[in-house]
């Protein structure tokens, strides 16, 4: 019985420590994306290219209908 109640406390302290770390992890990510706030990144010619080609093909497919 001993070794019931030894392994349940074991298998408990490790579940609490993975908890608090996981919280203290997702805290620290949270105020870091506040304090941080997402900003657009520059872009390069190359990922420009497909977008722009896109667009003028649209724009000729729009062309061509009306």
């Amino acid at each position: 019985m001993e070794n019931t109640i030894g392994f349940a406390a074991v298998a408990g302290a490790i579940f609490v420590s993975f908890a608090v770390a996981l919280g203290m992890e997702w805290l620290s990510l949270v105020l870091l994306m506040k304090l941080m706030p997402a900003r657009s990144a520059p872009q390069t010619v190359a990922q420009r290219l497909p977008s722009m080609r896109d667009r003028s093909g649209r724009e000729n497919l729009q062309r061509k209908a009306a």
